[in-house]
């Protein structure tokens, strides 16, 4: 019944898991703003270290 109402206040899945490849945790997104696409900041900052270790890599900025 929760579920339920969760859908019809916001009209989308109230979470979803984690865009890190190495994570897939499930989360709840209930704030307003712009959707969440990790878990956690940890998460979110390991794939941005990943991103940027990878340009500097491969030479390109």
């Amino acid at each position: 019944m929760a579920l339920a109402v969760l859908l019809a206040d916001y009209q989308r899945v109230p979470g979803g898991l984690c865009a890190s490849p190495s994570c897939g945790r499930p989360y709840l997104d209930l704030g307003g703003g712009s959707p969440r696409r990790y878990c956690s900041a940890r998460c979110a900052t390991r794939e941005r270290v990943a991103a940027h270790r990878s340009r500097a890599a491969s030479g390109v900025r």
